[in-house]
């Protein structure tokens, strides 16, 4: 059998050829067709065939194509899709897209137009002509969109090509559609039946576009327009109402949606309205509302509602009944009330309070409109809190009604709750569509609370109810009681105690005021205090608030006051003087515990006594002392009695007495005699005082002496006891030597008239004192100290004197009389400084034989000392003291000098003689004497001497003399004049002292006038002596002196060669020496030589001081340093400074630079050899100007200016720069630099002196003293201030160099007038701006007590 899926063959037809011939007929027949094949145009192929097109947007494949794949696009558009989103509707929008050849080949296109009337299409626009795109080309096409409506489009193009399908491209057109924020559903809530409710509802387009819309009942829609829907402003289906019912909103903008609710009826009620938009969007929304009834429910009351009484009147209407409990006038009570709204819905309420309506009804009976009245209550006793406000939806509310009674009665009102806004319920319901807009709305009385309350008065209890304070209480003592009050009262009280503050008592209670609970007590202090003693019975009222009576307590109590005693009964003053005062003290004490005031005084008001203190206050047991004074007037029996007052208290009487008497005391002697009394020292006597009564005597001498005598008294004062005697030393010393016989002295006696006096004579003798001198052996006797003798001693050392040896003389002085003398011994001219007195003589010999004590002794300079010892000392009575005089000499010449010796007020000038020219024979040879001339000064002095001839005859009195050019001219060594060396103005700088100061005194002004450079110059001077070098000369007349040296001049005498009766002739002659310094420096500092010169007299040398002018110069101070060049090339540099710092040149090898200023190196180019050093002097110019930065403030001072202040008061100015070292390669070096000005200071140790009174034309001494602080300094005192009298006042030492930190100023006055003179002294320094000033006063007067002795 065959298989069942066997394949059988298909039959041959008749005549078929085989395989075989069909295989060779078709290769034939292609052979044939390959003959007449030609190319195809690519454009008319299809993309998948082999010669086709080639896609440009895919890539190429290699073999045949797959026919499953997607036909390749021949064009493409774009965009791909055409759209419209913003459009309106009546406009024309258009939009162009192209259409893209993708293919290898021209391609031809067809674009058929949209199948709606919405879009249109144009012409295209083709890159080439017939239409035919080439590959990669594109051909443009408008496409134009008119919208009816604002709703979405949809639409295509179609685009036929050489292709099998055609080729679309989409077209759509639609707008963002607005969204509202509307909800589904509007739920208006609920709303009282009968009334109107408003709802508003927020409605926003939170879209993209802009879009209108309306709001109308569901089965209006769809309608064919909006203008048939938006009829009037409300869209209303019954019971609601929609507004607005059209309204636009852009993208963002809100509006509101409001919707009136009105129902008839208490269902539920809901209604459907559409929404429709202008973009034919519609949208369907629900409102929903519910009416509801008024549900009030009285809940709850505190207390509970209280059943009325039987019979009880009650108000007709009123639904509850409240009572509260009795209480009383003024208090509050309360009671909860808890009212719930069952209604969802706020309702406004307030409570009014009525009277009630109290009308009797029978049971049953139904109360007749009629008899209900509606009066508000006036007694204003029952209030409801909160009074108004909003019942909250279904929610309970808590009300307070509060019961406060004013009077004692009944009170009966009616509570009334009333509603308010509430609608009035429809008649019937209500077949339209319109909701009722004229539904009116009133106030209902919803609820009534009948309330009842009673009062009763206030129950207030005292325990106890009067207060009894037994015995006696101390006045200004407060004293406390305890009491009680009860409150029984149904409410708490308020009590106020009053205060009894009368002039004398109080009474108080404490707490004076406060609040009593209810059935509570309270503890109250009753204080009493008193202010006089009596018995005090009264009432203490409390006022209780809203009582109409007050409560009183009852008070009794007495009180007393202080005592004060005294410590005696009677006070008996004895016997005693008139006049004189006597006390006595008493002890007053207070016994009580009370301050007592308290007033002690005469009863029968008598002046001779008092007390002290006569009144007071004692603290409690306290004492005090008082006494009682008493001074006669007269003698006699003195009785009274004083009376001790007690304010409020208890005093005494006290009695007093005395026996006053008068003393008497007389002298046993009343004349003294001195026979041997010398003036000045003191004599001895003695008087006798004897008291003749028997009270004790007070005596006493007085102390005003006379002029001429004095005396003592020993004792001088004392007291005599009764019948008592007494010696009395009297010491009397006269001050003159005339005889005393009316010299009285008193003695007082207290409580006599008339004084007791002693007659005193004497006859004194004066002091009296003798000289003897060991050379002439003369005894000279001095007894006042005016008188002169031929007959005085002489101290001559003789010719024979070696020179540097020491000679003595020996003078004895003699005191003749009893009277102790102070003396004093000292030469007038040639002083040294004495040595301290000392008993042991030997020691003072070998002191004075050292040759430094002589050196010391001749440190003057003046060429001879006189040495006193001792100098000074006292002269006993009768004693005589030797004095030992040593002359000392280191220079040659003639020395004449007088000692001067002062004993007491005494003095005595005794001649002393060294050398003489002696006596020579007439026309014999010249003598001559070597002198030395010592220049201590720190100036060159040149001496031109001129020798005089004194004749004892010569009656001249005046020399004029007549210069022509300079007075002594400068001569050579041979003695010829040289050229003319009168001093230059040009040469003399003007300072800056002078510039600042306008004062100067008379000699600077003569000095100064003297430099000016004279052709005749004048003077007149006194006529002393005849110009003579004949018999005396000295050699040379002109010399030269360095600064700190000498040198020796000779001086020579001639004998005179005497002719006919002359037998000898006694020579006496001066010379004078004219002092001028030549040198540049010092012509600032000169002397006139005219005016000063210096006087030698061959007995007497004189040599006198010259004044020189200060002036301030500028200076440099130099410091060096060295330079030193470790390099292996010579360097060049230069150096440079800011003043006041400078680089010193070297000075050159020429003549001598007239600048004062040394040379300054101050941007010099040097040159430093390599190895080699330099030194380098930097100079720091010191200059009046730099004191100026001491006065510049910290903005004005330059850079490197410091002022510094020292822990002294000294003060310094720090200049700190430095020195810069230029190279030549602009390198720059600095070395520091620092220099420190030290800046004076002067004070003085007072700011004003007082000679006080002085007499008249005697002159007294003060002395001052001047520091200075710093550096050394120049200064110059002048005297200002006074007009018509000069010289009054004059100052010492007037131009001075401080070397040290003291300067002894010594000021003297001499007074012309009995007036008072003042004057200023001024002290000035160039270094120094600001002036010290000195005020100078004082007083003259004639009266000889101020005379100094």
């Amino acid at each position: 059998s065959s298989k069942p899926n066997q394949t059988k063959p298909k039959p041959k037809w008749k005549g078929e050829p085989s395989v075989k011939d069909r295989a060779e007929g078709w290769e034939k027949l292609q052979k044939l067709k390959d003959r007449q094949s030609f190319l195809r145009n690519p454009r008319f192929l299809p993309l998948n065939s082999q010669q086709g097109g080639t896609s440009l947007i895919r890539p190429r494949t290699k073999g045949k194509a797959d026919p499953a794949e997607e036909p390749t696009p021949v064009f493409l558009a774009k965009p791909s899709v055409v759209v419209f989103t913003d459009y309106s509707v009546g406009n024309i929008y258009e939009v162009c897209f192209r259409l893209k050849n993708v293919t290898s080949s021209s391609r031809h296109i067809r674009v058929i137009p949209p199948t709606t009337p919405y879009f249109s299409i144009g012409l295209g626009r083709f890159p080439g002509e017939g239409g035919v795109v080439a590959p990669g080309m594109s051909c443009k096409y408008t496409l134009r969109f008119a919208p009816d409506s604002l709703g979405d489009y949809k639409d295509f193009i179609v685009v036929e090509t050489q292709t099998e399908g055609p080729f679309v491209v989409p077209i759509e057109a639609w707008r963002p559609p607005p969204i509202l924020t509307l909800p589904r559903v509007l739920d208006c809530g609920y709303c009282l039946i009968g009334g109107v409710k408003f709802v508003e509802f927020l409605c926003q387009n939170v879209g993209l576009s802009t879009g209108t819309f309306c709001i109308i009942p569901k089965d209006e829609w769809p309608a064919s327009n909006f203008r048939s829907l938006a009829r009037t402003y409300f869209s209303e289906q019954p019971p609601f109402a929609v507004s607005p019912s059209l309204f636009v909103l852009e993208p963002g903008e809100a509006t509101v949606v409001e919707v009136s609710l009105d129902l008839k009826s208490g269902r539920k009620s809901c209604q459907v309205f559409t929404v429709v938009c202008d973009n034919c969007q519609v949208k369907d929304i629900s409102i929903e509302g519910e009416g509801q009834l008024i549900a009030l429910e009285l809940v709850s009351v505190s207390g509970g509602e209280e059943p009325p009484v039987v019979g009880e009147v009650r108000d007709l209407t009123a639904e509850h009944f409240i009572r509260f409990s009795p209480c009383n006038p003024h208090s509050v009570q309360q009671k909860k009330l808890v009212i719930r709204n069952n209604v969802h819905l706020e309702l406004p309420f307030h409570w009014q309070i009525m009277k009630p309506n109290l009308h009797p009804l029978l049971p049953g009976e139904t109360p007749d409109a009629t008899h209900i009245q509606f009066h508000l209550a006036t007694d204003e006793v029952f209030h409801v809190s909160p009074s108004t406000g909003i019942l909250a939806p279904c929610q309970d509310q808590e009300y307070l009604l509060i019961f406060c009674p004013k009077e004692l009665k009944d009170y009966h009102s009616v509570c009334q709750l009333v509603l308010r806004d509430i609608p009035q319920l429809p008649p019937e319901p209500s077949d339209s569509r319109l909701i009722n807009p004229g539904s009116k709305v009133t106030s209902v009385i919803i609820m009534e609370i009948e309330v009842k309350g009673s009062t009763e008065p206030y129950q207030i209890l005292l325990e106890p109810y009067a207060i009894v304070i037994p015995g006696e209480i101390f006045i200004c003592t407060p004293t406390s009681r305890q009491f009680k009050m009860w409150n029984h009262s149904k409410t708490f009280i308020c009590f106020q105690w009053e205060r009894i503050n009368s002039s004398c008592h109080v009474i108080e209670v404490e707490p004076s005021s406060g609040r009593l609970e209810e059935n509570e007590c309270f503890d109250f202090s009753l204080t009493v205090t008193g202010g006089k003693a009596e018995n005090i019975v009264t009432s203490l009222v409390c006022h209780i608030q809203h009582h109409r009576e007050p409560v009183t307590l009852a008070v009794e109590v007495s009180f007393k006051g202080p005592t004060v005693t005294l410590n005696v009964p009677s006070i008996d003053f004895g016997p005693m003087r008139p006049r004189e005062q006597t006390q006595t003290t008493l002890l007053l004490t207070n016994t009580t515990q009370l301050e007592a005031s308290w007033i002690l005084e005469s009863k029968h008001q008598d002046s001779q006594i008092s007390v002290e203190p006569s009144r007071g206050l004692l603290p409690l047991l306290a004492s005090c002392n008082v006494d009682v004074l008493f001074k006669p007037h007269s003698c006699q029996l003195f009785e009274t009695e004083l009376e001790l007052t007690v304010e409020n208290g208890t005093g005494c009487h006290l009695s007093v007495r005395a026996d006053v008497q008068s003393s008497h005391v007389c002298l046993l002697n009343c004349t003294l005699s001195f026979p041997e009394l010398y003036v000045g020292a003191s004599a001895t006597g003695t008087v006798t005082l004897f008291n003749q009564t028997l009270l004790p005597s007070q005596f006493s001498w007085l102390g005003k002496q006379a002029s001429l005598c004095s005396a003592t008294f020993d004792p001088s004062s004392g007291t005599l006891g009764p019948n008592v005697s007494m010696e009395i030393t009297v010491t009397f010393t006269a001050h003159t030597d005339l005889e005393l016989t009316e010299v009285a002295a008193v003695c007082e006696v207290q409580g006599m008239n008339s004084p007791l006096v002693v007659g005193i004579v004497a006859k004194p003798k004066k002091l009296s004192v003798s000289y003897i001198s060991d050379t002439e052996k003369t005894v000279f006797s001095r007894s006042s100290p005016n008188g002169q003798s031929p007959s005085t001693p002489v101290l001559d050392f003789g010719d024979g004197v070696i020179l540097k040896s020491a000679v003595s003389k020996q003078l004895l002085i003699t005191n003749q009389t009893a009277i102790p003398a102070p003396f004093t011994v000292e030469a007038e001219y040639f002083t040294c400084h004495a040595l301290k007195p000392n008993k042991n003589k030997e020691l003072i010999l070998f002191i004075c034989s050292l040759p430094e004590f002589v050196s010391s002794l001749l440190a003057h300079g003046k060429g001879a000392a006189f040495f006193v010892t001792p100098h000074t000392g006292t002269l006993g009575a009768f004693e005589s003291r030797a004095v030992d005089v040593t002359a000392y000499t280191d220079m040659w010449g003639e020395y004449t000098d007088h000692l001067i010796c002062k004993v007491c007020c005494h003095s005595l000038k005794i001649p002393l003689l060294i050398i003489r020219f002696g006596t020579h024979v007439s026309g014999g040879d010249t003598v001559s004497r070597s002198l030395r001339i010592n220049n201590p000064t720190m100036f060159d002095i040149r001496l031109d001497w001129e020798t005089y001839n004194v004749d004892q005859n010569d009656g001249k009195l005046l020399d004029f003399v007549v210069v022509f050019g300079d007075a002594f001219p400068l001569k050579d060594a041979d003695g010829n004049e040289v050229l003319s060396s009168a001093l230059r103005l040009s040469s003399l700088d003007e300072t800056a002292w002078e510039k600042t100061r306008t004062t100067v005194s008379e000699e600077t002004s003569t000095s100064l006038q003297s430099l000016t450079k004279k052709l005749i110059s004048v003077h007149i001077r006194p006529h002393m002596g005849n110009l003579s070098d004949y018999p005396f000369c000295i050699t040379p007349q002109q010399i030269v002196i360095p600064a700190k040296s000498s040198r020796a001049i000779h001086v020579s005498f001639t004998p005179l060669t005497l002719s006919g009766a002359a037998r000898k002739s006694r020579c006496v002659g001066f010379a004078l020496g004219f002092m001028n310094l030549d040198s540049e420096v010092s012509c600032s500092e000169h002397c006139d030589s005219m005016l000063h010169p210096g006087k030698f007299h061959f007995e007497q040398f004189i040599f006198l001081f010259c004044f020189l002018q200060i002036v301030v110069r500028e200076f440099d101070i130099t410091q060096s340093f060295q330079l030193k060049n470790t390099s292996e090339m010579p360097l060049h540099f230069s150096l440079g400074t800011q003043p006041p710092f400078s680089v010193v040149k070297p000075k050159p090898k020429g003549p001598t630079s007239t600048s004062r200023n040394p040379p300054s190196g101050d941007n010099q180019s040097l040159v430093l050899k390599p190895q080699h050093g330099m030194r380098v002097k930097v100079a720091f110019h010191c200059s009046l100007p730099l004191l100026d930065h001491v006065e510049q403030t910290d903005e004005e001072i330059p850079p490197g200016v410091k002022l510094i202040h020292g822990a002294n008061g000294q003060m310094k100015l720090r200049f700190e720069q430095n020195l810069l070292i230029h190279y030549s390669n602009n390198t720059l070096q600095t070395v520091p630099l620092c220099a420190h000005l030290d800046l004076p200071i002067l004070r003085l140790s007072a700011v004003s002196v007082d000679f006080g009174l002085c007499y008249v034309g005697q002159t007294q001494t003060r002395e001052v003293n001047l520091y200075s602080c710093g550096a050394h300094v120049f200064w110059k005192s002048i005297t200002s201030n006074y007009k018509s009298i000069n010289n009054l006042f004059v100052a010492w030492k007037s131009i001075f160099l401080c070397e040290a930190q003291i300067a002894l100023h010594s000021m003297s006055a001499l007074l012309v007038d009995d007036r008072e003179f003042s004057a200023l002294l001024v002290i000035q320094s160039p270094l120094i701006k600001t002036s010290v000033t000195l005020q100078l006063r004082g007083t003259g007067s004639f009266d000889e007590m101020y005379r100094s002795s």
